[in-house]
C-alpha cells in the first residue's frame, strides 16, 4: 500500500478490509476522486459475500477517477499524481483485478471489464498518452506501459486464458489497435523509442502468438492470426516500413 494510505492505523484498516472497502485519499492539490460501489459482507479474502476493495489516491491538480465494481472478490486501485489525469473503471463478475498508476499529466484511461478472474495493469507515465481497454472471459491479462509522449492504445481481449503485453515509448503519435479472442493466445508488442508507428493485430482462435516490436520512425505493422498454433513476428527497425501477416492453420 502507497505511504499516503500508511496513516491508517492498523486498526482502522483491520476494519476497513472487515467490511468491502472503498478508500479515497487526496492531497496535495486541488484533486477530486468518486469511487464507486465497494462490497458488502464480510470482508475482501475472508470468504464471504462481496469482498471487493478499491482504493483511489491522488495528488497534484485536478485529476478525475471513477470506480465501479458490480460483483464479488473485485479489486481496484487509481494512482494519480501530476496534472490533469483522468481514470475510469468498471468492473463486473467474479475475481480479478485493475491497477491504473498515472504520472506527468494529460493521461487517460477507461477500462471495462467483466468476467472472472482477469487482471489489467495500466502504467502512464509522462504526457497525453490514451488507453481504452475492453477484458471479456476468464483468466486473461492485460498489461499496458506508455511513456513519453501521445501514446495511444485501444485493446478488445475476449476468451479464456490470454496474454497481452504493450509497451510504447517515444516522442509522438504511436498506437496499437489489439483485439484478441479465443483461448490461450499470447500477444506481445513493444513500440519502442518509436514515432508516428502504428499496429494492427487481430488474433482468434487458439494457443496463437504474435509479437511486434518497432523502433524508429514511420513503421505500419498488421498481423491476422485465425485457428490454432499460428506464430507471427515482426521486428521493424529505421524509418518507413510496412510489413503485414495473414496466416491460418485449417
Amino acid at each position: 500500500m502507497k505511504t499516503s494510505l500508511k496513516t491508517l492505523s492498523a486498526l482502522s484498516l483491520a476494519v476497513l478490509l472487515g467490511s468491502g472497502a472503498a478508500i479515497a485519499q487526496e492531497h496535495g492539490g486541488n484533486g477530486h476522486g468518486d469511487n464507486g460501489h465497494g462490497g458488502m459482507g464480510p470482508g475482501y479474502g475472508q470468504g464471504g459475500y462481496g469482498e471487493n476493495m478499491a482504493t483511489i489516491d491522488q495528488s497534484g491538480t485536478r485529476h478525475d477517477a471513477s470506480i465501479e465494481q458490480d460483483g464479488r472478490e473485485l479489486m481496484a486501485s487509481i494512482e494519480q499524481s501530476g496534472y490533469m489525469q483522468e481514470a475510469d473503471i468498471e468492473q463486473r463478475g467474479r475475481g480479478g483485478s485493475t491497477v491504473i498508476e498515472q504520472t506527468g499529466g494529460w493521461n487517460e484511461v477507461n477500462v471495462d471489464r467483466r468476467g472472472r478472474n482477469g487482471t489489467i495493469t495500466i502504467t502512464q507515465e509522462d504526457w497525453e498518452n490514451t488507453a481504452d481497454i475492453r477484458q471479456r472471459g476468464r483468466n486473461g491479462s492485460i498489461e499496458v506501459t506508455q511513456e513519453d509522449w501521445s501514446n495511444y492504445a485501444n485493446i478488445d481481449q475476449r476468451g479464456r486464458g490470454n496474454e497481452l503485453a504493450l509497451y510504447q515509448s517515444g516522442w509522438g503519435d504511436n498506437a496499437a489497435w489489439l483485439e484478441q479472442r479465443g483461448r490461450d493466445n499470447v500477444m506481445d508488442v513493444a513500440q519502442d523509442d518509436a514515432w508516428q508507428s502504428e499496429v494492427y493485430i487481430d488474433q482468434q482462435g487458439r494457443e496463437n502468438m504474435a509479437m511486434v516490436e518497432q523502433t524508429g520512425a514511420y513503421h505500419e505493422a498488421s498481423v491476422t492470426q485465425r485457428d490454432r498454433g499460428n506464430i507471427a513476428m515482426v521486428a521493424q527497425s529505421g524509418v518507413g516500413h510496412d510489413a503485414s501477416i495473414n496466416q491460418s492453420a485449417r
